[in-house]
């Protein structure tokens, strides 16, 4: 009887445990996707300030590959939208069949100050997401 109860005190303390590490996993933000991109290079001096530059592929991928792990194709549209917003985003309906939700930071770099822009774009059937486009653009000031 004793054998039965420790190992029933063994495996709720695996549960618990294993319950505290799920909860302690923070979920999809944009705060920390911004934090793990390179940093934006640092224009020439002679370039026009208030372009708007677009991250390449390539530096976001990592963070596209999080947002649509976050938002696999057949996600509701509801759901979807409370995911963005948890991580930081503003959503808004854009027609029936796609939304744009948007985050928005502020960077300093040296005596610079970049205005940074993440896109994403749900693109829906009905009300689901049938996939999403995700975009970076800067503008340095």
């Amino acid at each position: 009887m004793k054998k039965v109860l420790l190992a029933l005190a063994s495996v709720g303390t695996v549960i618990a445990c294993a319950g505290i590490a799920a909860a302690a996993q923070p979920g999809l933000s944009f705060a920390a996707l911004e934090y793990q991109q390179p940093r934006d290079p640092l224009l020439p001096s002679n370039q026009s300030a208030d372009i708007v530059e677009h991250s390449s592929v390539a530096d976001i991928a990592p963070a596209v590959d999080a947002i649509s792990a976050a938002i696999p194709a057949g996600t509701s549209r509801a759901d979807a939208e409370a995911v963005l917003a948890r991580a930081g985003a503003h959503c808004r309906r854009r027609d029936a069949v796609s939304e744009r939700c948007t985050y928005f930071d502020v960077e300093t770099r040296d005596e610079y100050v970049d205005a940074v822009h993440w896109n994403v774009r749900l693109n829906l059937t009905g009300d689901q997401v049938q996939s999403l486009a995700v975009n970076r653009s800067w503008v340095r000031s």
